[in-house]
C-alpha cells in the first residue's frame, strides 16, 4: 500500500523543477528582448539588403529559445548515462561567479556612457584581474590584442560602428 507522498508524480519524472523554473525564466526573458526587437528603427548598412533590423535577433532568440526547451528535461538525458543533474547543486554559487556578474553586469549597465569600446576594454581588463591572472605575457597581449579584434571586425570588416560613448568626448 502506497501513499501519494511516496509516489512519484509523471510530471515530476518527466520535468525537473529546478529547470523547468529556471526555463520558464528565460522564456520571460526571451519574450522581452523579442518585443524590444520591434522597436529597432534604423537598418545597420550590414543588413539594408531586404532584412528588417529585427529579423537576425529574433532568429538568435528562436535560436535560444530552442535550446531552452531542452532544459527541463535535460535529466531525462543524463539519467540514460548514468548522470545525476542534481548531484551538484547543494553546493552554494562560488564568490568569484557572484564576483564576476557583479562585474560584468556594472560594466554593461555603463555602456551607454562609456560607449561600445570602452566596454570591451573595461571587461578585457577587470574579468582576467579580478579572476587573478597576473602572468603579464599572457594578459597584455589580451588586453590589447582582444578589444582591437573585436572593433576591427566589426567597425571594419563587417562595417557595423559602435556607439562611440566617452571617445566621442575626445574627438570633438
Amino acid at each position: 500500500m502506497s501513499t501519494k507522498k511516496n509516489a512519484p508524480s509523471n510530471l515530476g519524472a518527466l520535468l525537473n523543477k529546478k529547470d523547468t523554473i529556471i526555463a520558464l525564466l528565460m522564456i520571460a526573458l526571451i519574450g522581452f528582448l523579442w518585443f524590444e526587437t520591434t522597436k529597432f528603427e534604423k537598418v545597420p548598412d550590414l543588413f539594408s539588403n531586404n532584412i528588417p533590423p529585427e529579423m537576425f535577433p529574433q532568429i538568435l532568440l528562436i535560436i535560444i529559445l530552442g535550446m531552452i526547451l531542452i532544459i527541463p528535461f535535460e535529466h531525462i538525458f543524463l539519467k540514460k548515462n548514468g548522470k545525476n543533474i542534481d548531484a551538484g547543486r547543494d553546493k552554494p554559487i562560488e564568490k568569484s561567479t557572484l564576483g564576476t556578474m557583479v562585474i560584468l553586469s556594472t560594466i554593461v549597465a555603463s555602456s551607454q556612457i562609456l560607449g561600445a569600446a570602452i566596454t570591451i576594454i573595461a571587461i578585457s581588463i577587470a574579468l582576467p584581474l579580478y579572476w587573478g591572472e597576473k602572468r603579464l605575457k599572457v594578459l597584455i597581449p589580451y588586453i590589447i590584442g582582444f578589444p582591437l579584434f573585436v572593433i576591427i571586425l566589426f567597425n571594419i570588416v563587417l562595417g557595423v560602428h559602435f556607439e562611440p560613448g566617452l571617445l566621442e568626448l575626445i574627438k570633438n
